[in-house]
């Protein structure tokens, strides 16, 4: 699946809103695995970092968790759906910029969490080999 090329919204907001729909539509319930940086990066013909990101703001908007080691999740229950008649969620262009703070913590956590599943990939590696040499 590939996304729309003649847009301005960037490649990682529209994946993020693509898994919101079908968070919010039941597609992926609450509780469920969502897919994982890798998934995204191969479904959407994306970069890794991209598939972060997405994955970052849905977090940002606490619709997801993530597990070290076992990936991200749908929180259960889902918060309820901002008003958008009231104007409780504020236009795309007038957002307020994350913080320093924010973006180098974000930046770290999202580095840790591709060493971790590269480690645990690397173990699952290990494992089948291990597994592999106790059969010969």
């Amino acid at each position: 699946m590939s996304l729309p090329r003649d847009t301005h919204t960037p490649p990682y907001r529209l994946v993020a809103e693509e898994l919101r729909q079908q968070i919010r539509s039941g597609r992926i319930k609450p509780g469920e695995r969502v897919p994982s940086s890798r998934d995204l990066e191969a479904k959407y013909d994306i970069a890794n970092m991209t598939a972060r990101s997405a994955l970052r703001v849905l977090r940002d908007d606490g619709l997801i968790y993530s597990t070290p080691g076992r990936g991200n999740f749908v929180v259960d229950p889902l918060p309820p759906e901002p008003d958008k008649t009231q104007g409780a969620v504020e236009p795309e262009g007038q957002r307020q910029m994350p913080s320093a703070e924010y973006l180098e913590l974000s930046g770290r956590l999202d580095a840790l969490t591709a060493k971790v599943d590269d480690l645990m990939g690397f173990l699952q590696q290990l494992a089948s080999f291990t597994e592999r040499q106790k059969k010969s």
